[in-house]
């Protein structure tokens, strides 16, 4: 900041009129954050040494960082870069990427690098992937603890609150690997000629750490750490889910989509604060975090709270037959707070203004989409009760064999008539919404739909079906907003949020008044160049919230599911 700059803006702050002193403490403000931004690139080896930075080598860098999904940048360097036979490494080994700027931190993997020459120009491209691409290549075993070829329980069983069920899911998976468990059976059963491999984990350890009990314990954190909560703490929503030889990125993926959930992957480096009490980490480790960010809390702040507050989102979830005891929050469709029961939401700390018509502001854009209904009319179904069915077969086979008798001819079979009439009756149910009805009015078009389950209704089924079509065809506004990262916007990236909260975006509407939309900060997309460096944040993903009843429908058929492997039920 130069100094007679400063200087004018001090005296501006003490000698001049409200608007003047507002503005030079905004440009203050926001030549202080100048300050500290700045961009490296640093190379590192296998073993995430850092090596040499990319400096005047950097055409152009640009990159992401979606919420529960693996990272991806690209690096655009100069030919005759140094970096390039270093970066050509990548077919052989881990080549490394860290990428820093104002207390944020990216680590990626050089995962293709692309050296081309067009008009007689050299140069070379990095298409970088994050590390926490590392939770797409640990598989879940049914039984972890067991060698693969015995495996008597068909699925893994993951139940309890979210936060710790990921954790556990992904620390199974390291140790199993990290410590090498059964590896020489596991081996020497598949037939595997290279008989090194049947030690591999040991070798492996001997040969990066030495021979010592702390090398065996450096092998244990390599190259993975989870943070742990404690789960008698762990007030996320509860969940249940089995699962055969996925992986967990796969997993995660699919049980955090209805949640405020959130996993992190980091590159711990010595230096570096120790991510818990219980690491003791000395060497580059890839350190797992796992946090509810969707900023619901309980009366007691233990797992009672957890149970709670799936109880409360079930029981809004049945609509308005519990309020006004349970409440939706504001802004937020699709989530529940019970105040007199002690669920509470607390508000986002970060809120955006955007623009009237005309006016500056660091919201570089915003889409806000309203969808009308599609139906007031629901009708579910598509196969009669198997045993109307039955009686329909079973009678018409009795007749037949009736009338063979009386009129004496056989060899005709009984169940010539199987199969007629079948899905005939109480094959299909219907539903109406009748305050959706009188809304839309009597000349909307969208009148009906059918929404086809191919299993009879009339049963508990039935009632998640037609509660999850009557959310998927209501009319709702979705939106999306991207906010420019401070100088240029009131908020920066690693000190006033980060990817994964929540923040409320406020934003005028035609005619007077303000609406306000309230979700996670999807992604943090980001670009590096000779004349630009932004990072910009996200909000929301511009999609239909999911029917909150289908993420309680998931956790019941995820407890049957559950009780049938337990107890080794066959299967069909």
């Amino acid at each position: 900041m130069a100094g007679t700059e400063l200087a004018r803006l001090n005296d501006s702050l003490q000698r001049g009129d409200l608007a003047a002193q507002a503005a030079a403490a905004e440009r203050i403000v926001a030549l202080q954050d100048a300050d500290d931004i700045d961009w490296t690139f640093t190379l590192a080896d296998k073993f995430w040494t850092r090596g040499d930075q990319w400096g005047s080598d950097l055409m152009e860098a640009s990159g992401n960082d979606p919420r529960n999904d693996k990272a991806a940048a690209t690096l655009k360097t100069k030919g005759g870069s140094e970096l390039v036979a270093q970066m050509k490494e990548c077919r052989h080994t881990l080549v490394g990427v860290i990428v820093e700027t104002a207390g944020v931190k990216w680590a990626f993997y050089i995962n293709e690098h692309t050296y081309e020459n067009q008009r007689a120009q050299w140069t070379s491209t990095a298409s970088c992937l994050s590390i926490y691409d590392i939770l797409y290549y640990l598989i879940i075993w049914p039984s972890w603890w067991l060698p693969l070829q015995a495996q008597p329980f068909s699925h893994a069983i993951f139940v309890g609150p979210l936060v710790t069920v990921i954790e556990n899911m992904i620390t199974e998976c390291a140790l199993r690997i990290q410590l090498g468990i059964w590896e020489f059976v596991n081996n020497a059963l598949s037939l595997n000629p290279d008989v090194r491999a049947w030690f591999g984990t040991i070798l492996q350890s001997v040969q990066n750490n030495g021979l010592s009990p702390e090398a065996f314990l450096e092998m244990a954190k390599t190259p993975l750490h989870v943070v742990r909560t404690n789960p008698f703490l762990d007030t996320s929503p509860l969940v249940a889910r089995t699962v055969r030889m996925e992986s967990c990125g796969t997993v995660i993926k699919d049980l955090t989509k209805a949640y405020g959930v959130c996993v992190d992957v980091t590159l711990w480096e010595p230096g570096d604060p120790q991510p818990d009490k219980w690491a003791n980490l000395t060497k580059p480790t890839y350190v797992v975090t796992v946090k509810d960010r969707s900023q619901i809390e309980g009366p007691t702040g233990t797992v009672l709270d957890s149970v709670l507050r799936t109880t409360v989102d079930l029981g809004g979830s049945l609509g308005d037959i519990f309020s006004p005891v349970i409440q939706e929050v504001r802004s937020m469709p699709g989530v529940y707070t019970a105040p007199l029961l002690g669920v509470n939401f607390v508000e986002p700390y970060a809120i955006l203004v955007a623009p009237e018509e005309g006016e500056d502001s660091p919201v570089l854009s915003c889409k806000i989409v309203d969808h009308t209904p599609k139906a007031w009319q629901i009708i579910i179904g598509g196969k009669s009760p198997k045993w109307l069915n039955d009686l329909i077969n079973a009678t018409l086979s009795w007749l037949i064999d009736s009338l063979m008798i009386v009129i004496g001819f056989t060899g005709v079979p009984s169940n010539l008539l199987d199969g007629f009439m079948n899905d005939a009756f109480f094959a299909l149910q219907l539903m109406q919404h009748y305050g959706r009805r009188d809304d839309m009015g009597p000349m909307h078009p969208n009148l009906e739909v059918m929404i086809p389950t191919n299993a009879p209704p009339y049963n508990i089924e039935a009632v998640f079906s037609f509660l999850t079509a009557l959310h998927d065809t209501r009319g709702y506004t979705s939106a999306q907003a991207t906010v420019l990262n401070a100088p240029f916007g009131p908020y920066a990236l690693g000190r006033d949020f980060q990817r994964d909260v929540l923040m409320s975006l406020v934003y005028p509407v035609p005619g007077g008044g303000w609406e306000m939309f309230t979700d996670y900060v999807e992604d943090t997309p980001w670009r590096v160049t000779q004349k630009e460096r932004h990072v910009m944040a996200m909000i929301g993903d511009g999609k239909a919230e999911e029917a909150s009843i289908a993420k309680h429908q998931r956790f019941i058929t995820g407890l049957q599911e559950a009780f049938n492997v337990a107890t080794l039920a066959p299967r069909s």
